[in-house]
């Protein structure tokens, strides 16, 4: 899975700057922890929401 780096972030001495992909070697724990204090995104699972969204929108304006 792919995240993108919203903060400037420091992972084993490498910089990641924002809109960067995070290397895969990270483990799931840190990415846990990026995740939850929204310093990273993952876009497959907003594109999957926004999606979502839109659907039920779309299905509540037809009734």
């Amino acid at each position: 899975m792919v995240y993108i780096a919203e903060w400037n972030i420091r992972h084993n001495g490498k910089k990641i700057a924002i809109g960067e992909q995070l290397p895969k070697e990270m483990k799931k724990e840190e990415i846990d922890r990026l995740l939850s204090i929204k310093a990273i995104k993952d876009p497959e699972a907003e594109a999957k929401a926004i999606k979502e969204a839109a659907a039920k929108k779309a299905e509540a304006t037809a009734e």
